[in-house]
């Protein structure tokens, strides 16, 4: 059987590290003396560096108050330059949100966003000349009653109202005497599932803004 070298090797680093390593590993035993000594040497070194006084037996030299004074025109100058670092920073973040808050209003959501929020006011008329109440339901005050009444106007049997609507397509009829459903004749109407009709409007930049 023929002997790897390399494994001789790794024996003879073994057995090196052991007798290198042996006296590492054992526990370090200190005289009775070794903490006074040491305690002594520190007094001794802090003694060095603490000015003598007469109260300055109880300080330690490492706990000693130190004051940093600083001539009253330098600190206004420190001051000043340090709200003026602020003041940059401040207006950095301001330009920079205000020109992030410019390139959003300017984008087609944005203005779309913008075109759809517009609110248009409708002149809603209705002429009978024997109603004595004229009142508005609609999709636009979820078709409650009592809620959007038309006012009397000068001329004899018209009723008005003016209402604000969003953009878009809108239902609507009018309610007479509290209980007579018309739709408005002078428009375009659907019907509902049950027969029931109502009057389509349209509202829009190019739509007109009287019904």
């Amino acid at each position: 059987m023929i002997e790897d070298p390399s494994d001789s090797r790794d024996a003879h680093d073994a057995a090196f590290l052991e007798r290198v390593a042996g006296p590492l590993r054992a526990p370090e035993l200190l005289d009775e003396t070794f903490e006074a000594r040491l305690m002594e040497k520190v007094r001794l070194e802090g003694s060095l560096y603490r000015p003598a006084s007469p109260t300055a037996g109880s300080t330690s030299w490492w706990r000693t108050e130190r004051a940093v004074r600083v001539s009253p025109l330098r600190g206004l100058a420190v001051a000043a330059g340090l709200a003026g670092v602020i003041a940059l920073s401040t207006l950095a973040d301001d330009s920079r949100s205000g020109s992030e808050s410019l390139a959003a209003a300017k984008s087609p959501a944005a203005m779309a966003a913008a075109r759809s929020d517009t609110v248009h006011v409708v002149r809603f008329v209705f002429v009978d000349s024997r109603a004595s109440t004229v009142e508005i339901v609609g999709d636009f005050n979820a078709w409650t009653r009592g809620v959007t009444r038309l006012e009397r106007s000068a001329a004899p049997g018209v009723w008005s109202a003016s209402v604000a609507l969003p953009a878009g397509r809108h239902e609507y009829a009018f309610i007479i005497n509290g209980s007579r459903w018309i739709a408005d004749p002078r428009a375009p109407t659907t019907s509902d599932d049950f027969g029931t009709e109502s009057t389509v409007i349209h509202v829009g930049p190019s739509q007109q803004s009287t019904t």
